[in-house]
This record gives structure tokens, C-alpha cells and sequence, in this order.
């Protein structure tokens, strides 16, 4: 009995020892099975990269209250590990604390200084609806600069905000990106503006003068009218000396509440097939739309309906081959035309497909009110190309053109990029870039072009679109069939199995009794 008892303390030291051992051991190693499809709750390698090349100390201090509404009762664990991940890939040189406001007034004014202000949320307490203020905000402390988050995302875009304000304060300086709204397409860009000066310095441009020389992305809304030729030098020039465009351009404007559409009339669309890139002349269509609001008869009343609107393609197809696109599942274009390429001369790389299922509205008069042309319902054609990037080695577009050719510092025959959507409002607020998806696209190409590509990954997978699969008429009667049969068959099944095991049953007792 006492060797029983002594064995039984060795064990039970031994199995103590080795899980201090393994505690200890683990505080040293950060190790997480993400089973998830993209790995969401894991750190992206472009994080591990951010936050490796930290040369200073950088400190998190995050303002969050203990007594938090329900639905958010788990972020305070989802944000714990995603900052002791962050701390176990910044060598030392990262460390984050949880402070909470509730405590004491010094609190309260440390985060209002650190510029977290409480937010009002909605709770259910005693049985009835409250307001609650709580806090649930974050500051960035690195050299003698601040980041502030004054309110956290608790979903999986949280490691995009992280990064990109990590990136903001390691960053030696910002790149310039300028936008430009060509003549007859005056847009709102005032949003997408503010997205972009999280890591770019943002300038407007008319074109009437010489673009600076470090400016290295323009936005270009398209053009509804003709340039001026000193316009299109300017472009010109901005593309020779090494300078990206990215470019929305169609070759109609488009009236949604007179249900038609009108010919653009401009020499951008000879510039652009100098430069490779060549734009349908007929608006596509696909089953893969949009829905519009419209007046409907129906007896003595007017009803309003929604209805598809096949001139807004809904994109679920992008070349997973390229990064700027690789983990989207969805993107609208408005009122498209087909990109090509204009030669064999450019490298064409497709980034956005229409569905195999096309049709597409031809002018010179555009009827594209969805109750009265009967085309926008044929879908006859395959995918068709609505965005493409472009690269190659080109002449200048005024290099026979003596009066420009004999201007200094005049510049051809070099390597030019650009991206082309078929989209005139791509840029454009109130219209594409009012899609969330559209907006992280966006972003990506400029990252892209600006040779910056640490958080397009992140950017990417932070896209939560997971529209269903469409099936064909002959797969969903397939799976209407089996979801009618297959539960009889498996009643059936298990009443035969039943059956025979009763019967089994029957004849061992009457062995046994006779």
C-alpha cells in the first residue's frame, strides 16, 4: 500500500512538472490550427513582414470595458489573440496592454486623451433595453507618433485596420497619388479619398498642366468628351516617364431614368488603342446582374418592383492567377463594354470575367429600360473581359507629332502599365465605388501599381461576399429530386434494418426457449 501511495505522488510530480515545463514552453511559442478557408484568425505572412521590420518599440494600448453587450462578448478573445500573435512575430519589439476606462476616472482620462471616446451601445439588463457607454478603441504608440482606433472592428477585417496603422507609423514617407476627372465626367470622390490617405498623399489634376514627377499612380475618371491634345500629352508624358494609370472608361453615358444611353464622342479612345487597349462599342449584359427599382401596373395601382438589371453585372469570376484580385468573390460594374487588346504587341492580363452567360445592347440608340427591351433577357454570349492590366514597351502618342516632339524633356519607347475598368463611374462615390467590394479593389490596384503589395493579401481576404454557386436547370432538378427521395429511401432503409434485426431477434429466443 505505502509503495502504491509512493508511485502514485511520483506520478503525479512527474505529470505536474511536465505541464509547468509545457506551460512555460508555450508562452515562448505562439502555435494556432486556423482550419478556416483563407486561415482569417491566423496573421497574414504581409503582417508577419509589417510588423517584423519594426525598428523601434512599438506599444498597443487598448481601452476596452470589462461589462460588454452579448453580441460582442467574445472580441475581447478574438482581439487577445490576434495581438499576442502580432507580439510573437515582433521580436521583442511589440507589446500591447488592456487598460479598462470603467475602473477610475484617470482611466477615463488617459483614453480621452488618447482619443477613445466611449460609445453608446445597446443592452439588455433586468429584463429591459438600456444604453451602455463602453469602451472599445485602440492607440499606436511607436517613436513619438500615435495611431488612434477609436472604435475596433471585432470581425476579420480588424488585421487590415491593424497593419495598415502599423504600416502608417513605420512608414518613411507616404507616395503621391493623384485623381483626375476628364471633361464631361465631373465625379464625387470625396470617400474614396479618405480610404486612400491611410497610406498615400492624394492630389487632384485637370491635366492643363504637366503632372509632377512624383506622382506615381493617377486615378483617372473617365472621359464623357473629348481632351485637349495638351491634356493628352500630359497623360502621355505620365505614362512614358514610368508614371501607372488606372483608368474607368466606357464607351456610353448612361441615363438609368430615361432607360437609355448615348455615344461618347472622344479621341481617349484613340489613345488608349495606342497604347494596347481597345473598348467594345456595344453595352454587355449578363444574368449575373443587379436588381433596379421600377413602376409597375398592376390592376388600378402603380407598384414598385424590383427587377434584374442586366447592364449591372454582379462579377464573381477574377483571375485567381494575379494578386490584386485572387480572393475576391464579388464586384458590380455598371453599364460595361468589352475590353480587348488592342494588339499582339501588350500583355493583356484579364482581372474581371462576366458569367458565361452574356448578351449584350447595340446602338446607335441604347433602349435599356428593362421592361421594354426584350434583349436584355438573351444571354447568348460566353464571359467577357470587363477589367485587364496592361504592360509593355510603347511609342509615345505624339512621337510624329513634330510641334510635340520638339518639347523638352520629351520622352517615348518606354515600358508603360495601366489598368483599364469598364466602368465611366468607377471612381465615382455615389456610383461603383459606393460597393465595398469596388472600394477594396480599388485600393488593391493602387497598392499594386505603386509597387506596394504588403496588404493587398489582407485587404483581399477581408472581403466577406460567399454568394451561392449558380446551378444549371438540369443540376437543380438533380438536387430538388434527391432532396424529395432521398429521405423516403432512408425511412425505408432503416424500417428494412429494423425489420431484420427483430426477426434476428425472434429466432435466437425461440433457440433458447423452443
Amino acid at each position: 500500500m505505502i509503495t502504491d501511495k509512493k508511485q502514485f505522488l511520483i506520478y503525479t510530480v512527474v505529470i505536474l512538472t511536465i505541464a509547468v515545463v509545457l506551460n512555460i514552453v508555450s508562452r515562448q511559442l505562439f502555435v494556432r490550427f486556423d482550419l478556416t478557408k483563407d486561415k482569417v484568425y491566423s496573421l497574414s505572412e504581409s503582417s508577419k513582414q509589417v510588423i517584423g521590420k519594426l525598428e523601434d518599440r512599438m506599444v498597443a494600448k487598448v481601452y476596452f470595458s470589462k461589462d460588454i453587450p452579448g453580441q460582442l462578448a467574445n472580441s475581447r478573445r478574438f482581439l487577445q489573440d490576434l495581438l499576442e500573435e502580432y507580439e510573437a512575430w515582433g521580436d521583442g519589439k511589440f507589446r500591447f496592454e488592456f487598460i479598462n476606462p470603467d475602473e477610475s476616472e484617470d482611466a477615463k482620462s488617459a483614453a480621452q486623451r488618447d482619443g477613445i471616446p466611449p460609445v453608446q451601445m445597446q443592452v439588455i439588463e433586468n429584463d429591459k433595453l438600456e444604453i451602455k457607454n463602453v469602451y472599445i478603441g485602440m492607440v499606436l504608440l511607436y517613436s513619438d507618433k500615435k495611431e488612434t482606433i477609436p472604435m475596433l472592428r471585432t470581425d476579420g477585417g480588424l488585421e487590415y485596420e491593424l497593419t495598415s496603422k502599423i504600416k502608417k507609423l513605420t512608414a518613411v514617407g507616404f507616395k503621391n497619388i493623384g485623381i483626375v476627372n476628364l471633361p464631361g465626367n465631373d465625379s464625387e470622390t470625396q470617400k474614396l479619398e479618405e480610404a486612400l490617405r491611410e497610406s498615400y498623399r492624394i492630389r487632384q489634376y485637370d491635366l492643363e498642366q504637366e503632372i509632377p514627377f512624383d506622382v506615381n499612380v493617377m486615378l483617372v475618371n473617365g472621359a464623357g468628351d473629348s481632351l485637349s491634345l495638351d491634356q493628352l500629352y500630359h497623360l502621355d508624358q505620365f505614362l512614358q516617364r514610368g508614371g501607372r494609370l488606372f483608368l474607368g472608361q466606357t464607351r456610353q453615358t448612361a441615363n438609368i431614368q430615361q432607360g437609355s444611353a448615348s455615344d461618347i464622342q472622344s479621341n481617349i479612345f484613340d489613345f488608349l488603342r495606342h497604347y494596347g487597349v481597345e473598348i467594345g462599342k456595344e453595352i454587355i449584359t449578363d444574368a449575373s446582374c443587379g436588381q433596379i427599382q421600377v413602376q409597375q401596373q398592376q390592376g388600378f395601382f402603380r407598384m414598385v418592383n424590383a427587377v434584374n438589371y442586366p447592364v449591372f453585372p454582379v462579377i464573381h469570376h477574377f483571375n485567381e492567377e494575379n494578386l490584386m484580385v485572387r480572393n475576391f468573390e464579388e464586384a458590380r460594374i455598371f453599364f460595361p463594354n468589352e475590353i480587348t487588346a488592342a494588339d499582339s504587341g501588350i500583355d493583356f492580363t484579364w482581372l474581371l470575367q462576366t458569367s458565361n452567360r452574356t448578351g449584350a445592347v447595340s446602338g446607335p440608340y441604347y433602349n435599356i429600360y428593362p421592361l421594354q427591351n426584350p434583349l436584355l433577357n438573351k444571354f447568348p454570349n460566353k464571359e467577357k473581359n470587363l477589367a485587364a492590366l496592361l504592360r509593355g514597351v510603347r511609342n509615345s502618342y505624339f512621337a510624329q507629332n513634330s510641334d510635340y516632339e520638339k518639347k523638352e524633356n520629351f520622352i517615348s519607347g518606354n515600358t508603360v502599365e495601366l489598368i483599364v475598368v469598364a466602368d465611366l463611374q468607377f471612381f465615382n462615390d455615389q456610383r461603383a465605388a459606393s460597393v465595398p467590394e469596388n472600394v477594396s479593389l480599388i485600393l488593391n490596384g493602387v497598392d499594386y501599381l505603386s509597387g506596394d503589395e504588403e496588404l493587398i493579401a489582407i485587404r483581399s481576404r477581408d472581403v466577406t461576399s460567399r454568394p451561392l454557386k449558380a446551378l444549371s436547370d438540369g443540376e437543380r432538378n438533380f438536387w430538388k429530386w434527391i432532396n424529395i427521395a432521398l429521405p423516403a429511401l432512408l425511412v425505408l432503409v432503416f424500417a428494412l434494418l429494423k425489420w431484420r434485426r427483430n426477426r434476428e431477434n425472434r429466432r435466437i429466443l425461440e433457440e433458447i426457449y423452443g
